[in-house]
Formats: structure tokens, sequence, C-alpha cells
């Protein structure tokens, strides 16, 4: 039902996206160094103006460059589908919740002040997970979460013995709504493949060299290869940017499981202020 296991994130998580970017942007513009000294060093003692003063290999640069912005291209989509699909598991976790606080209305009044303190700690666990931001916050978060789950799961299969619909409904909500706690915790670790990103990076670099070495000897083209090693710099540190919704400045929204978890408290408020429970949630 629960994994004890610690939550396993990329190594990206854990690095500033100003360092990754400054790293990744260096790193072009050092390969691209090296591609402009080793042309000096292989042209050295070349006779004729034209090789001097001209570049060379432009149709592989063309191909070389054109590759490189489809390996931008086709790791930016997978970005965005994880971001997507963490968004879609926070609604329907969110959901899942507020499915699982209207079956306790169907429940007899003994059955659910049994097993209300145990769903609103599981509720706190889960409102603690979407607001952590850290991998400490994250990681506690989730071992809360576990510890919970087994309560509330206790506590349900101890109370709702009788075979009843109610009672087999009941449980079924319980366990969808563990079902999408777990996805959401897979979404979390599931990331665009480091080697992926390695090979990116390598290529980028290499790309660069290559760029630096078509260039005419006499001519560096400074401020136009700086941009675009900086334009690139920017999208690779977008889909990293991506890949880790809760450590950078593109996040996924929890807003949906913060509506859900605001309008249960609002409820649990009025119930215990002595409202009827038609009048719940209307104020």
């Amino acid at each position: 039902m629960t994994s004890q296991q610690s939550l396993e994130f990329s190594p990206f998580w854990s690095l500033p996206l100003w360092l990754i970017f400054l790293t990744v942007a260096a790193m072009f513009m050092v390969g691209h160094e090296l591609g402009v000294q080793l042309r000096r060093r292989t042209s050295r003692g070349q006779d004729g103006e034209q090789e001097t003063n001209e570049g060379i290999g432009g149709n592989y640069l063309t191909a070389s460059l054109t590759l490189l912005a489809l390996l931008v291209g086709f790791s930016f989509s997978m970005a965005v589908d994880r971001y997507n699909a963490r968004s879609q598991t926070v609604r329907a976790e969110a959901n899942a919740i507020s499915t699982t606080y209207r079956r306790l209305d169907t429940m007899t009044a003994s059955d659910r002040t049994a097993l209300e303190p145990s769903f609103m700690l599981y509720l706190g666990a889960r409102e603690a997970f979407a607001r952590a931001h850290t991998l400490g916050q994250v990681r506690a978060a989730d071992m809360r979460t576990d510890v919970t789950q087994i309560r509330l799961w206790s506590m349900a299969t101890h109370t709702l013995a009788a075979p009843d619909p109610s009672s087999r409904a009941m449980l079924e909500a319980i366990d969808a709504m563990f079902n999408m706690a777990a996805s959401r915790r897979a979404a979390l670790e599931f990331v665009i493949p480091h080697t992926l990103l390695a090979a990116l990076l390598l290529y980028g670099v290499i790309a660069a060299a290559f760029l630096g070495y078509s260039h005419p000897i006499k001519r560096r083209y400074f401020l136009a290869s700086t941009i675009q090693f900086v334009l690139l710099a920017l999208a690779f540190t977008l889909i990293i940017d991506l890949d880790r919704p809760r450590t950078g400045m593109v996040e996924v929204s929890q807003a949906p499981l913060y509506r859900a978890a605001a309008f249960i408290h609002q409820a649990e408020a009025e119930r215990a202020a002595g409202l009827p429970d038609g009048q719940l949630g209307q104020r």
C-alpha cells in the first residue's frame, strides 16, 4: 500500500538555476574557443588568402546546429510532457481527497467519528507535501504521508468491517486516494534521463567547437557567438527547470489541492460550530 523507500531525485534538483545557466554557457564558450584555437593551429603555415579569411565547413556546421536544435526541441517536449503529467496528478489527487471526504458523510455517526481524525491527519500530510519546496521538506512530507496512510487504512479496515455497500465504497475511495498519492510520488521521480541531458550538453559543446573551427581565422564573431551560447544555455536551463517542479522558477500549481483542503477545513469548522449538515460549506 505504501512505499517505505526514500524518494529519489535528480541531482539537478539541488543546484541553483543561475549556477546551471552560467556553467552551461561557460562550457559552450570554452568549446567554441577550443574550436577557434584548433583552426588556427591546423591552418598555420598554409598558403592561400581564401583559406585564411573565409570560413570552412558551412554545410557541416548547418547540419550540426540543426541537429542540436532538434535535440533541444525533443528534450523540451519531454520536459513539458512531464510537467503536464504532474499537473494532472495534482488535480486527480484533489478530486480523490474530496470524494473520500464526501464518502465520510455516508458513514454512521460512530464510524465517521472514528475515521475523521485519521483522515484529517492524512490531509495535513498531503498539504505539507504540496507546500514542500526543498528536498528535505519533500522527503519529510512523503514519510509523514506513509505514516498517516498506515494509520488511516488500519482504522478504516477495523471500523468498516461490515460488508455493506457504503463500507466498500469508503474503502475503495481511500484506496484510490492513496493510489493518487503514489502517482504524485512517481511523477516527481519521473524525470528526463540523465544520460539524455548529458548527451545534449556534450553535443552542444561539440557543436560550439565546430562553430569556432568554422570561423575565418582573422574574424572571431565574439558577440554573435556569445549571444547564441547564452540562448542555448537558457534553453538548457529551462529544460532543467521544467523537469524539477518544486525547486525552480516554473512550479506545478498546487491550487486544486489547496482548494479541496480549504473546503474540507471550512466544512469541519462549521460542523464543529454546530451548523446543520445541509448548510456546511455554504458560508
